[in-house]
Parts: structure tokens; sequence; C-alpha cells
């Protein structure tokens, strides 16, 4: 495709755009555009800082860009430049059959805030928002270090994104740099709204329910992973910023870890890992047991669960579906509910649900129990993305023990560890450092071990 500039031909397009201002200044016979988008611009600044400047300008006695002693002009040279930087809110200055651009942008962003999704009880509270520069300016307040690092990129074929990748020299592995340069540069979507979309079109495991790259809206989380050697994506537009590489060990991980004595933080991050297997696990081992594995629960245990289930007219299997599939149906209501009203329709809804679920005599009270607490433990893990698989795979876990017991229940862990074994985020594998097993970053993995008093993170 013919990118060369022919002015002519931007004039034309403009003029039909009702959206785009252009003021034409005749100088002695020597005619000046000044094209420019009202809606992201500042005209105040477009009126004092290039048009009063152009209006004493001399063409016979200096070149156009000597007209501006404070704003720094860019030289245009290809159609899709002009495009991208007069939506990106530049002013346009064309001279015969040249093109500048002078940044004058100005859009509407709502003010930094703390995340909605990532509470901390101790540390900063600021949060990114949509814009890339502020979110940048947010990075570098929280990490100021000269080896910090930015590369930009602009991406959609139809649509121009920005995005940005930040990374601390002499940190970062160089082959992450060019993995991820080159992602970047294969992207052929026409419109990137977000970065969850990014974030897909930059995972090549498309078909995992497990997140590749990690998302955060904290820039002090995003300053503890660049001083580790990882990468961090910008999305103009998002407020999430993408972290590469990722494991499933830095997912359970959280910024109050830190914030607190290692022994408590340990204990803590422990309960996180046991409250993830229950989610996935406690509704098909309990389905497993009572159906097809009596002889393994204690004889009063068995005898009180067989009192719970009398009149109950459905299978084991078909309770334990149909209240998880009342809660993740409770669960996305209190989503997609305004937030005064969300949770307590959410917390209600269960409540009333269940009670007249077991006062008819639809399911049994044990199940509620169990299903409900299998919830609960969904709820403590904080990376929505993951908490997204393991809620899919503890379906997965279900139809397992219903078909085959506690058989298939080990089948279908021994799948999900070997995808998760051969599964790699950036070449790097997903469950290290338990596989491969490297016995020295244990010590912040399970347990989160003390701070070195002499400078280091972890001793």
């Amino acid at each position: 495709m013919d990118q060369s500039l022919n002015i002519e031909q931007i004039l034309r397009e403009k003029q039909k755009n009702h959206h785009v201002t252009i003021k034409k200044l005749e100088l002695e016979e020597h005619p000046v555009h000044v094209i420019y988008i009202p809606a992201i611009t500042d005209v105040k600044q477009i009126q004092d800082a290039i048009l009063l400047p152009l209006q004493e300008w001399n063409h016979k006695e200096s070149p156009l860009p000597h007209a501006f002693s404070a704003e720094p002009l860019l030289l245009l040279e290809k159609k899709n430049d002009v495009d991208q930087y007069l939506l990106d809110g530049f002013t346009l200055l064309i001279e015969q059959q040249t093109v500048y651009a002078i940044d004058t942008a100005q859009f509407a962003y709502r003010s930094i805030q703390e995340p909605v999704a990532e509470m901390t009880l101790r540390g900063s509270r600021d949060g990114f928002i949509e814009s890339l520069e502020q979110n940048v300016a947010l990075l570098r307040v929280h990490l100021r270090s000269t080896d910090l690092k930015f590369e930009e990129f602009t991406v959609g074929t139809r649509s121009f994104t920005n995005v940005s990748m930040a990374y601390v020299d002499r940190t970062v592995n160089e082959e992450l740099l060019k993995d991820v340069r080159a992602r970047i540069h294969a992207i052929e979507e026409d419109y990137i709204p977000d970065g969850g979309v990014m974030e897909q079109l930059l995972e090549k495991n498309n078909y995992s329910l497990f997140p590749e790259i990690q998302e955060t809206e904290r820039p002090t989380k995003v300053a503890s992973t660049l001083v580790e050697g990882r990468v961090a994506i910008f999305v103009e537009g998002s407020p999430s910023v993408l972290l590469a590489p990722t494991t499933l060990n830095s997912l359970f991980q959280q910024a109050d870890d830190y914030n607190f004595k290692w022994i408590p933080a340990s204990l803590i991050r422990l309960m996180r890992f046991m409250a993830a297997f229950f989610s996935v696990m406690l509704p098909s081992i309990y389905i497993s047991l009572i159906s097809y594995h009596h002889g393994l629960i204690p004889t009063d245990l068995a005898i009180s669960i067989a009192k719970t289930r009398e009149g109950v007219p459905i299978p084991s299997f078909m309770e334990a579906l149909i209240m998880q599939l009342t809660i993740e149906t409770l669960r996305e209501a209190g989503i997609r509910l305004p937030k005064p009203i969300g949770p307590a329709v959410s917390i209600v809804g269960a409540i009333v649900l269940g009670e007249a679920a077991v006062t008819a005599g639809i399911v049994s009270p044990l199940m509620v129990i169990v299903v409900s607490f299998a919830a609960i433990c969904s709820f403590t893990i904080a990376d929505y993305a993951l908490s997204l698989a393991l809620r899919t795979i503890s379906f997965v876990m279900l139809f397992a023990a219903a078909f085959l017991g506690i058989y298939g229940l080990i089948l279908a862990v021994f799948i999900v560890s070997i995808h998760l074994i051969h599964l790699q985020s950036f070449s790097v594998p997903y469950m290290e450092p338990f596989t491969p097993f490297y016995v020295k970053r244990w010590k912040d993995s399970l347990i989160r071990f003390k701070l070195k008093k002499g400078g280091g993170r972890i001793e």
C-alpha cells in the first residue's frame, strides 16, 4: 500500500470529516493549513502556541520550525503517521508538501484512585487509569531508576492503539524482550479496545484455561515485577497493565504478603493455596465418596450423611451441579448489578435459595455446606483470570467424579497436572519453581521467608 504523502488527498479527506477542524492561514501568499480535532485537543494551546506564532512568522527569513521556540515539531513522512498523530490529539501543520505535528492532546480521563479489584491493607493505594502517559508517570514515581526503559508501539490496522513496553535494563532477559517485541509486531487486529484483548492476542496457548499473562492495576506490583526481570505492557485506554512472563506461583502472591511479618504472611499464603485446592476439589471429592466409595467414610459420618439425604429425589451429582450453577449465576448477577445492591442481592439470594432448596427437599443440607464452602474458598484467589480457570476446572472434576468416582478424579488431576507442566509463559515453565525443581526459589513460593536486612527481598 502506498504510504507516500499526497497533500491534496489529505486535505480532501479531512474536509469531509465534520469532527476535524481545518484553518488556512494565508501568510503573504504562503498558505499554511492547521488541522486538529477539537474534541481531543487543547484549543487554547492551539490558539496561543500555534496560531499566534504563525501570524508573526516570516517565511522568507526562517523555516517553519523556527516559528515555535517552545513547541517541538515532528516531521511526518507517511500517510498512516498523519492519521495516527491526528487521532492522538496532535495538531498538523501543512506547509506546501511538508507535514509537521505538534502535541496538543487533551483527553478526558478519570482521576487516580484505588483499584476496586485489588484491595490492599497496607501500602500504596494509587492505581493505574486509562491514560498511558499518566500510567507511565505513576510507574516512574514508584520505580525511580535510570535503568527503567520504555519502548513504544502502535497496534491495530484500522484504529491506532498506543502500546508501551517497560523493563529494567541489565536485569531483563534479552530473549524475553525479543519474544515480546515479535508478538506485538505480529498483531493484526483491527481494534484493540482493552488490555484483556491485548492479552489474548499475545498468548500462544489459546485453548488453555490458565492465564499466561498477569494483569494488575497497582504501580507497586508492576515495579516489583520489573525489578525481578519481567516485562510490563501498557495499553492506551486500559487501566490494567500486563506482566510477562507469569507462573502459577506468582498468581497466588499478593503485595500484602511483603507488607507484614513473614510468619503470618506465610500462613496466609499457605491458606490461599489450600483454599484454591478446596474450591476445585471439595465438591468432587464429596460426590465420589458418597456415590462410589462409601467404605472410605467413617461409619458415624456415613450414617449422618445418609440421614441428611433422606427424601432427596435427585442423585448427588445433580445436587452438586445445580448448587454450583446457582452459585455461579448469583456471583455473575452480583457483578453485573449496580454496586449498592449487587453484593446484597448475591448474598441474600444464596441464603434464600439454599434454605428454600433444603426445606423443599431438593438438596441435602451437607451438600449446601460443601458447595458454599468451596465457593467461599474461591474468593481468596485475587487474580480473576486464575479464579475463572479454577472454577471451570471444578466442573470438569465434578463430571469426572460422577462417572468414575475417585479414579476419575485422579485421572482428571493427572491430565490437568500434565497440562500445567507442559504449559509455558514466554518460554518460562508455568509451574516453576516446582517443575523444573529449583530448591532455592521455594523460599518465596509456598512460604515467604523473612527479608534480608542487608538488602534484597528474601533471605
